[in-house]
């Protein structure tokens, strides 16, 4: 495993229930420090002191189906299909499980390196790869944490795996946990996986 991640307010947002029940992640993508327009800059500094909106979306319903809400238009280069699995990846999802949104035009949704509501460039993977692992992680944390109250067991001793945590013999699925999850604080820090343990990525 790698060294743990701080999550700043400024990157991670809150962490809530959905009005039909379940769980919802809102998170900031940070604008990236090298901006690729000309003028892309002077915009991002206009704004530079204020707390980002955020810009992302994870949502993980009672039924156990997880929808990203993704920025990126999908023009065969299978962004739709990269960035989920990103966070998949760190959920320890059950890849069937997950489904993907369309964001709406909105000035919350620009690209993190360009600065515009833009898709090219083959931009989107390496500005996104940490980020979008990040948020499978931090949600992941706040499944495991949830069912360490629901079995009363100590966080440390579950694992998780295909949308489910497990405690020996036991297992309770992402969808049971969610609501319990979107009461709980957000962790101050994460912790990804290394290459040798991806199984979907």
């Amino acid at each position: 495993m790698t060294a743990p991640l701080n999550i700043s307010r400024r990157t991670f947002i809150k962490a809530s229930a959905l009005v039909v029940g379940g769980l919802v992640i809102a998170f900031s993508i940070p604008q990236a420090k090298r901006f690729l327009l000309p003028g892309a800059q002077d915009v991002a500094n206009k704004d530079a002191a204020k707390l980002p909106e955020p810009n992302a979306f994870l949502r993980i319903g009672t039924d156990n189906t997880i929808t990203v809400m993704l920025a990126h238009s999908e023009m065969g280069q299978s962004i739709w299909t990269t960035l989920p699995m990103l966070i998949a990846e760190e959920l320890d999802a059950d890849w069937s499980k997950i489904k993907v949104e369309h964001a709406k035009a909105a000035p919350e949704y620009v690209h993190t390196a360009y600065g515009i509501q833009i898709t090219g460039g083959s931009s989107t993977t390496w500005s996104e790869f940490d980020r979008y692992r990040q948020a499978g992680a931090l949600t992941r944390a706040l499944l495991v944490a949830a069912a360490a109250e629901e079995f009363g067991v100590a966080a440390e001793t579950l694992r998780t795996e295909d949308g489910f945590v497990i405690s020996g013999d036991k297992k309770i699925s992402y969808g049971e946990l969610a609501e319990r999850a979107a009461g709980l604080d957000t962790p101050k820090a994460v912790t990804l996986k290394q290459p040798k343990d991806w199984k979907i990525i």
